[in-house]
């Protein structure tokens, strides 16, 4: 059976070769089945170079990855779901049926479906149930009816990892300084209250694969990496496995990576620093990590000081009826810390079946702060929540040297250390 996975993430702030789509590439053919891949990230007229490859390959079913909803950024926010519906219609238009995934999908998978007109769906990793679905597709044992797959459960079932295939063109994203990504893990056990991915179910790739993969990316070209994994640090014998297989079979990269203010420890670090990590980007929000927690946070940024590794905070601040007085304070707790910057966020993109979204439901003061307003789709369209405006927060951060609103720059963190240095 023949697939064309097609890549419509064309937002290029910075451009992310589509690491998903290797992923489920080497799956596929692993399994005997025909995988061509359309790249439209740098495309001018990507509807036309759709059809053009659906007159020119005449696949069985197009896989469409769907990265993003919208850049869940108040500012300048932009909407990709329209688009993903354009090129699921040109699908139908020549009989092709269409399979939908990728982050993005998992958010609120129904609502996608339904909005675009996808025939089937998988939520979370892809690689097992895409398979699954095409010898079903190739044996006609599946129907008509529009279904989602749990790609979960699948992979859980079959918790081989599979080898990345080198099947997209890297020499654009090498031109245009994009991101050349790989991944550890999925999942989060997190409960980040307005996070899609809180509350995942974790499942770790194997080390030795995954850097034999960087080792592919290195004969391909790439020099500096980024971490796909929500939050690296989720088991720290996982990580320490990782950084000695980079040290053993590649020797030190360039990687930058997120990770979660704990669990840390001074073992951890050293190997992060001896596999050529960089930059860590740490997500804290107030909610978890108020006043009250703040002896929680200390180490993570002396160890990283200590090893030589920069450190770049994502700031969540205006949890549902916070008072202004602990925003101040967590400002003033950061600004003690040596970091490099910290950028600072006010406006929640709500996504249904988050912590935010159920509480917002119950609770009808709060729909008085939803920016444009409570929604009749349900938050399929970008929706904020905002218990701290703009106006509020910005005289909180003047004189503040190594802060900034998140969402006036487009850049990413790496971006930015890369522009100063």
């Amino acid at each position: 059976m023949k697939i064309l996975l097609i890549n419509p993430n064309r937002y290029r702030n910075p451009p992310v070769m589509p690491v998903g789509l290797e992923y489920l590439a080497g799956a596929i053919l692993e399994a005997a089945h025909d995988v061509d891949v359309l790249d439209l990230c740098f495309s001018e007229n990507p509807s036309e170079e759709l059809e053009k490859a659906l007159q020119r390959l005449r696949p069985d079913i197009a896989g469409i990855s769907i990265r993003q909803v919208d850049t869940a950024l108040y500012r300048g926010n932009r909407f990709f779901l329209p688009e993903i519906r354009d090129y699921v219609r040109l699908c139908k238009k020549f009989g092709t049926p269409v399979v939908l995934g990728g982050s993005g999908f998992s958010i609120m998978p129904e609502k996608i479906l339904a909005y675009t007109g996808a025939q089937y769906g998988i939520y979370g990793p892809g690689e097992q149930a895409l398979v699954a679905l095409m010898d079903e597709l190739q044996q006609g044992a599946v129907s008509d009816r529009a279904s989602i797959r749990d790609g979960y459960m699948a992979l859980k079932a079959d918790h081989r990892t599979t080898p990345r295939a080198d099947i997209v063109d890297p020499s654009c994203y090498l031109e245009h300084e994009g991101i050349f990504g790989f991944r550890t893990q999925y999942g989060c056990n997190e409960a980040c209250f307005f996070c899609v991915e809180a509350g995942t179910q974790v499942l770790h790739r194997d080390p030795q694969v995954v850097v034999r993969e960087i080792e592919q990316l290195v004969d391909r070209g790439a020099k500096q990496f980024h971490l796909c994994d929500p939050e690296f640090n989720i088991s720290e014998n996982h990580c320490i496995d990782v950084c000695r297989a980079i040290v053993d079979i590649t020797g030190a990269i360039q990687w930058t990576l997120y990770m979660k203010p704990e669990p840390v420890s001074a073992r951890l670090f050293h190997w992060l620093a001896v596999s050529g990590a960089t930059m860590i980007t740490v997500s804290i929000d107030t909610l978890r990590y108020g006043p009250d927690n703040f002896a929680r946070l200390e180490p993570f940024f002396f160890l990283a000081r200590d090893n030589g590794i920069t450190v770049m905070v994502d700031l969540s601040v205006g949890y549902p009826d916070e008072p202004l007085s602990v925003t101040v304070r967590m400002l003033d707790f950061l600004d003690s810390l040596p970091l490099y910057s910290v950028g600072v966020n006010s406006y929640f993109r709500v996504y249904p079946g988050t912590l935010l979204y159920e509480q917002i439901l119950a609770t009808p003061h709060l729909q008085d702060r939803l920016l444009p307003g409570l929604p009749k789709d349900d938050f399929l369209t970008p929706v904020f929540f905002c218990q701290i405006s703009e106006q509020e927060l910005r005289p909180l951060l003047t004189g503040r040297q190594k802060f900034r609103l998140e969402g006036l720059d487009m850049s990413t963190n790496y971006q930015r250390v890369k522009k100063q240095d």
